[in-house]
């Protein structure tokens, strides 16, 4: 890797390059809202992040972990094989940052000035939301499931229309 100067543009070699974490090298600890990472023979990571590389389609793989900056740290290929308490810390930090209601049943649609207000059933509770531009703010990344982004960024997941009610299957299909 070249050295560049602090806030300096990386070069394409830079960004492209990729660096693959070695799981019994890696501490991972919470010091209140805040995850920090030792890493031997490196140091400490502070305020750290991790996110999924490939979140719809291998959830359980490829995790990226990121600093205070946003700079990719590294990448765990392997969660699954980290030791029980790293494991906890990084699934925590992941449940934190991927908080998706599951869609059971849609109580209600109403379409207003241009919006559409939902009330919903989720695996969380009752909850109502509103969205703009219905078909720009729903991503199917499959055959029959649907994840809706509400006007604050939350979002929602009917993991498998057809296993809602066929009233609430009707509301999807006249709203998409």
């Amino acid at each position: 890797m070249s050295a560049t100067a602090p806030g300096a543009p990386l070069s394409p070699t830079e960004t492209t390059e990729l660096r693959y974490l070695e799981l019994k090298k890696l501490r991972f600890q919470r010091h209140g809202a805040i995850l920090r990472l030792i890493i031997e023979d490196e140091g400490c990571r502070l305020k750290l992040s991790v996110v999924r590389i490939f979140p719809l389609s291998g959830p359980q793989r490829y995790l990226s972990v990121r600093d205070g900056a946003n700079k990719e740290v590294g990448i765990i290929v392997e969660p699954d094989e980290l030791d029980a308490e790293n494991r906890r810390l990084v699934t925590e930090e992941l449940e934190r940052r991927y908080l998706v209601p599951v869609v059971r049943r849609i109580i209600a649609v109403k379409e207003r000035f241009g919006t559409v207000e939902w009330e919903v059933e989720t695996d969380r509770g009752i909850s109502k939301f509103t969205m703009r531009n219905v078909r720009e703010n729903v991503l199917q990344p499959s055959p029959d499931r649907y994840l809706f982004s509400d006007v604050e960024g939350n979002r929602y997941d009917v993991r498998d229309l057809s296993a809602l009610d066929t009233a609430s299957q009707a509301f999807v299909q006249r709203y998409l």
